[in-house]
């Protein structure tokens, strides 16, 4: 990839971690091969319906920051993107809410912080799962969320340069 000229990559997303049964082990040895080959992982986590459903989200949250995070090696915004997915938001329409979106961004940040130290502020926290145009500014205006990771809506031009105009306009 990075031969190819990419500069990102993504890791740990929803799809292979629950549809192809990646582990946070396998995600953080890829993370591990993306920075060594001099890219920069978007490491994808993010709590399925029955988690979040049994009140699990932020124990989920942690146990995917502190497994997939690549071992040896500086880890920061340098090399490293966090996208928080909520898997049941996915595609579905569904959206957390705000206040939803700003516990679990503040988590992630505390965690990356107990994991990296320093470093873990310099680390863009994204925000993804049903991202539109009627909902991107309010999703980005949270504290800690640092841009859209935009699946489904990134292919309908119109919608995606609707979210990226969300974005250029926030302070």
């Amino acid at each position: 990839l990075a031969d190819a000229g990419c500069r990102y990559v993504i890791v740990g997303h929803s799809e292979r971690r629950h549809g192809l049964g990646e582990t946070d082990a396998l995600i953080a040895a890829k993370a591990r091969a993306a920075h060594d080959a001099g890219l920069t992982t978007i490491i994808c986590i993010g709590e399925t319906d029955a988690e979040r459903d049994s009140n699990r989200t932020l124990e989920v949250l942690a146990a995917q920051i502190a497994g997939s995070m690549p071992d040896g090696g500086t880890i920061d915004g340098s090399n490293t993107v966090v996208a928080y997915e909520p898997v049941w938001a996915i595609g579905t329409g569904r959206t957390p809410t705000v206040g939803q979106v700003d516990e679990a961004h503040a988590h992630i940040r505390a965690c990356l912080a107990g994991q990296v130290g320093a470093s873990a502020a310099t680390i863009r926290l994204l925000y993804g799962g049903s991202v539109k145009p009627d909902n991107a500014s309010e999703l980005m205006a949270v504290g800690e969320v640092n841009g859209a990771l935009v699946g489904g809506a990134s292919l309908n031009a119109a919608h995606f340069c609707e979210i990226a105009a969300a974005a250029a306009a926030l302070p």
